[in-house]
């Protein structure tokens, strides 16, 4: 028996009349009629959103007095480049600055791909629209409300040191079948497959890492693919290799780009490019060279914490514009690739390959930045950057998000640094695993 059924459904309970209320139709209304219009008439709904979140920005601290010395750009568009670019580090520092006051706001916490946590503030309104986003994208790939979605997306769905399936349970409210992402390995995928081929579902919505080790299983076994409707790919880079391996194992990809600051959202088309929703926000794309190109971008969707040129760090490949239309048939804006953080798998003891933990680091408030580094598999490093006011309760608080997923049979070490190391491109990367490498040619 699975003592997690009862509490994890309450949860989504309380999560489902939130983010599939009233608003939320609303929002589904908005963005149907949004794909009516013409692209001309997109460009002209997208300034107005603009104008709007503008004025939104300017009751907060942080934008008012920058906007009040740029009212003479008539053009929102003029006015919202002649800001300066947003970087993480101002936000992480003066959060409650970029909050509009007297709105009604929720928490909420990312670890982003700098393994910087930030703490954020969204509405009502903001909630509903993210939820109304995946929904439209779900459907337009042939799911119904009434189609079984499996899931295996970081979800805390039994308990870590189960050693028997299964390895997850049901999810009455959001029609879900979800999945330990932590229990992965040799011994448990053949149980993944087969609760994957039994179950009513033909979706299966996961991390790419996780999405990865079911496809390299499948074809390392030369079991038959499992043919379903669709993947949907969210929260982690998507290579072309990966999509082609999921593609042909699992079922066709659909990947999204977007972040818990709520200012950009992307999904891929049948050519394989990002199309951005300009409903959704306005995207700046900041040269790098080599035909690269920093995500800088300003949302629409969330006013009580308006974020504008905010410089997401993640990168994008070959954007396109308006005037561009792309190999799919549709027109711009977007790009063909988006390259964010590309990180090892954990291996534990037992077996089990972990990808994503920014989990752990969501609630950290007094962490500025934080690697995890595998030497062994019983030996995890974690480097972290303090802020000032970090405490011993923090490091405790940091140790049990990361044995809650790894086990109790892994030691945690703790290494206090002045900055985190980079690759030779430059490039963080959030879990580094001697490990990793050693099985399957890693990630």
């Amino acid at each position: 028996m699975n003592w997690r059924i009862v509490p994890y459904n309450l949860r989504m309970m309380a999560r489902h009349a939130l983010k599939r209320s009233a608003l939320f139709h609303r929002c589904m209304a908005e963005l149907a009629a949004f794909r009516e219009l013409a692209p001309e008439a997109r460009r002209a709904r997208q300034c107005a959103l603009l104008e709007d979140v503008l004025a939104s920005a300017a009751r907060t601290r942080h934008y008012a007095p920058l906007l009040q010395a740029l009212q003479r750009f008539d053009n929102p568009i003029e006015r919202l480049k002649a800001l300066p670019y947003l970087e993480k580090e101002v936000v992480r520092v003066a959060p409650d600055a970029f909050v509009a006051p007297a709105r009604f706001s929720i928490t909420a916490h990312t670890s982003g791909t700098t393994g910087t946590p930030l703490r954020l503030r969204r509405d009502l309104y903001c909630v509903a629209r993210e939820e109304a986003g995946f929904f439209q994208w779900h459907q337009a790939a042939g799911w119904t409300a009434v189609d079984e979605m499996a899931v295996l997306r970081g979800d805390i769905v039994v308990d870590i040191a189960r050693q028997r399936p299964p390895f997850g349970l049901r999810d009455v409210f959001f029609n879900r079948r979800v999945l330990s992402s932590y229990h992965l390995s040799e011994r448990t995928l053949p149980w993944y497959l087969a609760t994957l081929r039994a179950a009513p579902t033909r979706f299966l919505a996961a991390y790419p890492s996780s999405a990865w080790l079911l496809a390299e299983y499948v074809q390392r076994t030369q079991a038959a693919p499992l043919g379903m409707g669709a993947v949907f790919l969210a929260s982690e880079t998507v290579t072309p290799a990966a999509c082609a391996l999921i593609n042909a194992q699992l079922g066709p990809v659909q990947a999204q780009y977007g972040n818990a600051e709520r200012v950009c959202w992307m999904t891929t088309c049948a050519a394989g490019c990002y199309h951005e929703d300009t409903q959704y926000g306005f995207t700046e794309y900041l040269p790098l060279g080599d035909d690269r190109y920093e995500i800088v971008a300003t949302g629409f969707v969330n006013h009580v914490m308006p974020l504008l040129r905010y410089r997401t760090g993640d990168i994008a490949v070959a954007p396109f514009g308006w005037e561009t239309r792309c190999a799919c048939g549709q027109p711009g804006p977007g790009c063909a690739q988006i390259l964010g953080r590309a990180d090892d798998f954990i291996v534990t003891p037992d077996g089990r390959r972990i990808g994503r933990l920014d989990h752990v680091f969501k609630e950290a408030q007094h962490v500025i930045a934080a690697q995890i580094l595998q030497t062994t598999p019983t030996q995890i490093e974690l480097r972290v950057i303090r802020a000032p006011q970090y405490a011993t309760r923090d490091e405790a608080a940091l140790r049990a998000e990361l044995l809650t997923r790894l086990g109790a049979t892994v030691a945690v070490t703790f290494c206090y640094v002045d900055e985190l190391p980079r690759t030779a491109q430059g490039k963080f990367r959030a879990v580094v695993s001697a490990c990793a490498h050693a099985q399957h040619g890693g990630t």
